[in-house]
Protein backbone atom coordinates (compact mmCIF):
# COMPACT_ATOMS: atom_id res chain seq x y z
CA UNK A 1 0.00 0.00 0.00
CA UNK A 2 1.42 3.24 -1.40
CA UNK A 3 1.56 5.92 1.51
CA UNK A 4 1.61 9.45 -0.26
CA UNK A 5 2.53 12.52 2.04
CA UNK A 6 1.91 16.30 0.78
CA UNK A 7 3.75 18.86 2.19
CA UNK A 8 1.49 22.11 1.74
CA UNK A 9 4.59 24.58 3.37
CA UNK A 10 1.46 26.24 5.36
CA UNK A 11 2.23 26.25 9.18
CA UNK A 12 -0.53 24.91 11.78
CA UNK A 13 -0.66 27.48 14.81
CA UNK A 14 1.18 25.43 17.07
CA UNK A 15 4.38 26.25 13.84
CA UNK A 16 4.55 22.64 12.44
CA UNK A 17 4.32 22.53 8.51
CA UNK A 18 1.15 20.88 7.44
CA UNK A 19 0.83 17.55 5.62
CA UNK A 20 -1.55 16.00 3.71
CA UNK A 21 -1.54 11.97 4.21
CA UNK A 22 -3.39 9.27 1.96
CA UNK A 23 -3.23 5.78 1.44
CA UNK A 24 -3.65 4.82 -2.71
CA UNK A 25 -5.48 1.66 -3.74
CA UNK A 26 -2.96 -1.28 -4.39
CA UNK A 27 -4.59 -2.23 -7.48
CA UNK A 28 -1.94 -2.30 -10.12
CA UNK A 29 -2.16 1.02 -11.89
CA UNK A 30 -4.66 2.55 -9.59
CA UNK A 31 -4.19 6.29 -8.62
CA UNK A 32 -7.12 6.39 -6.80
CA UNK A 33 -7.58 6.97 -2.93
CA UNK A 34 -7.70 3.59 -1.23
CA UNK A 35 -10.88 3.41 1.16
CA UNK A 36 -11.56 0.02 2.13
CA UNK A 37 -9.14 -2.31 3.59
CA UNK A 38 -8.95 -6.23 2.03
CA UNK A 39 -6.95 -7.69 5.15
CA UNK A 40 -4.09 -7.90 6.70
CA UNK A 41 -1.35 -9.89 7.54
CA UNK A 42 -0.18 -8.83 11.91
CA UNK A 43 3.31 -10.63 11.82
CA UNK A 44 4.92 -9.28 8.63
CA UNK A 45 2.93 -6.10 9.51
CA UNK A 46 1.17 -5.85 5.93
CA UNK A 47 -1.91 -4.78 5.01
CA UNK A 48 -4.20 -4.83 1.23
CA UNK A 49 -6.46 -1.75 0.57
CA UNK A 50 -8.28 -0.58 -2.56
CA UNK A 51 -10.27 2.46 -3.73
CA UNK A 52 -14.48 2.20 -4.27
CA UNK A 53 -14.14 0.96 -7.80
CA UNK A 54 -11.90 -2.64 -6.97
CA UNK A 55 -13.84 -3.13 -3.72
CA UNK A 56 -14.84 -6.69 -3.80
CA UNK A 57 -19.06 -6.04 -4.56
CA UNK A 58 -20.78 -8.56 -2.48
CA UNK A 59 -24.45 -10.43 -3.27
CA UNK A 60 -26.98 -11.22 -1.06
CA UNK A 61 -27.55 -15.09 -1.08
CA UNK A 62 -30.26 -16.09 -2.82
CA UNK A 63 -33.08 -17.58 -1.22
CA UNK A 64 -34.51 -21.71 -2.21
CA UNK A 65 -38.58 -21.47 -2.72
CA UNK A 66 -39.57 -23.32 -0.27
CA UNK A 67 -43.22 -24.89 -1.38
Amino acid sequence: MAWVTIKTGLKTPDGHEEKLTEYLCDYPGCPNIATHMLGFIVELRLCASVCDDHAPKFQAPQRLNST
